[in-house]
């Protein structure tokens, strides 16, 4: 038994079932006895590199503002914060030696959600609002996924945030509008 990488005792606790309960029955216990851990622990299967996008950062120029627009209008919520000296920022490269502060949101709180990081120095410029996203190379839009969006529109139209675009078809419909900073935010709705 051992050969097969079964315990003997294992063995005969499932033998002692198998003669004790019917085989759909044990056909069952066996399936749930082994992906029972599966569903009660969805970190015993998927790391961190397994997830491919672990958090998207963006640059702010304003993070009250920022922050109130992803939390109040897109719904995500806070879950962390910190701040980064200058010589962290010179050892990374990253911020030209410039210390900056990064808060972090979730759309849900599941380990497999991205995080989104509003990163923002002690001044930032606000980029030129670009006409389309087809203006620039780079990140010009993010992607936001929601089952009914009539409650996100009345938040959206409650913080006076124009509607750049709105597409219905057979089996969706997406709202164009801009955070911010001018980032176009695409919201989804599966019909």
């Amino acid at each position: 038994m051992k050969a097969l990488g079964v315990e003997p005792r294992a063995f005969l606790f499932f033998r002692y079932l198998s003669l004790q309960i019917k085989p759909v029955s044990m056909k069952r216990i066996l399936i749930a006895v082994l992906f029972l851990p599966l569903y009660l622990n969805v970190n015993a299967w998927q790391s961190d590199a397994e997830l491919g996008v672990l958090a998207i950062g963006f640059v702010v120029s304003d993070i009250e503002a920022s922050e109130k627009f992803y939390t109040e209008v897109i719904g995500m919520v806070p879950i962390g914060q910190f701040s980064l000296d200058d010589q962290w920022s010179k050892e990374a490269g990253a911020a030209s030696e410039k210390p900056f502060s990064v808060k972090m949101f979730k759309m849900k709180n599941r380990a497999s959600a991205t995080i989104l990081k509003l990163a923002y120095f002690e001044k930032t410029k606000k980029h030129k609002t670009k006409k389309g996203i087809d203006v620039s190379a780079g990140v010009n839009y993010l992607t936001f996924s929601y089952d009914d969006l009539t409650s996100v529109l009345t938040r959206v139209e409650n913080a006076g945030i124009d509607i750049i675009g709105d597409v219905k078809r057979d089996n969706y419909r997406i709202i164009f509008i801009r955070d911010p900073d001018g980032v176009f935010i695409e919201l989804i709705e599966r019909l």
